[in-house]
């Protein structure tokens, strides 16, 4: 708890700063990048009697929420059949500190030790397969993403990766917005998801999930909901057999998440995902992440984890994590 007491100070000293540095920019005012932005996709359907006036003029009278923006800055390059898009964050953290139970791995660490301080990074990519997949405005996107914890200080172990987890899925996202119970509803999502730490024997955590999400935007807020059911296995018959290997995995990661992430101006951002079990033995896990500005292209990037599931292999063992590092990639 002091570790989160510490990062909510921090956080919400530099968001006072912020507020009274932005205190005299108007609520209306679009930032300049999403102006250019929104211009550059409407040259595409502009007549020919359209001025560079004209764009500008519809474009600073429209009010783009956060999600707008990044969606906007995708379509730009969503027909280039090079390019290959951000899906997730994409992010090195040189510094993390936990206070995970290594007692699993006895048996192969021959009686030294994982550190506590290791390196976490992760590469998130997505590719636009199909537009209009079937029916007009569905897309399918193939995604991966890789999760590593590195012990990159522990040179008694030769400095091994202690997990990796993956992440591969397909996604049929619907981007035209529509309305839920006078809700609206920026995005909506099905994916085929297949997570697995790439192990076997006694290590081997895997799953497979059919989830189906929700986006909604509020201005700079991002607001995400997504559940999932997971793809039943077959039992093992023996430890070291074939089958699940983790029957009891939703007991502790539950059948969702909901997510929110709060664009304070074009470079800060708070993010926040929360997780339960909705059961009587209440299990659950909170993330909270600050991004800041620290160069034109890099992100400083502060990670706080605490619950169940913050890695594959301790689905089922409440861990804590703070991190410091640098994000190339943001949600937004």
């Amino acid at each position: 708890m002091k570790l989160l007491t510490l990062l909510f100070l921090i956080i919400t000293t530099h968001i006072s700063h912020l507020a009274l540095a932005q205190s005299g920019k108007g609520v209306d005012d679009q930032p300049t990048n999403a102006v250019l932005t929104c211009m550059s996709n409407h040259l595409k359907s502009a007549n020919n009697s359209d001025t560079v006036v004209d764009l500008r003029r519809h474009c600073e009278q429209q009010k783009m929420t956060a999600f707008d923006v990044r969606n906007s800055y995708e379509q730009q390059v969503i027909e280039n059949p090079f390019a290959i898009l951000p899906h997730k964050p994409n992010y090195l953290l040189p510094f993390t500190y936990s206070n995970v139970d290594t007692d699993i791995y006895d048996g192969i660490l021959d009686g030294e030790e994982f550190d506590p301080v290791e390196a976490k990074f992760q590469i998130s990519i997505k590719y636009v397969a199909y537009q209009d997949f079937v029916f007009d405005n569905i897309d399918m996107q193939f995604a991966f993403t890789a999760t590593s914890w590195w012990q990159t200080y522990n040179s008694k172990l030769s400095a091994p990766f202690r997990e990796t987890n993956y992440e591969p899925e397909v996604i049929f996202t619907y981007e035209k917005p529509w309305q839920l119970f006078g809700m609206p509803i920026d995005m909506t999502y099905l994916s085929f998801n297949h997570q697995s730490n790439g192990k076997g024997g006694e290590f081997s955590r895997s799953w497979n999930r059919i989830i189906g999400g929700l986006v909604m935007s509020h201005g700079p807020v991002i607001y995400g909901v997504k559940a999932w059911w997971r793809i039943p296995e077959d039992e093992k018959e023996t430890p070291d057999g074939l089958g699940d290997d983790n029957p009891d995995i939703e007991d502790f990661m539950g059948k969702g998440e909901i997510g929110a992430l709060w664009q304070i101006n074009d470079h800060h951002n708070l993010s926040i995902m929360l997780r339960n079990n909705f059961k009587s033995d209440n299990k659950g896990a909170i993330t909270l992440g600050w991004s800041f500005p620290i160069s034109s292209h890099l992100q400083g990037y502060v990670e706080y984890f605490n619950g169940y599931g913050e890695s594959l292999i301790y689905y089922n063992e409440r861990t804590q994590q703070i991190g410091v590092g640098i994000k190339l990639t943001d949600w937004l």
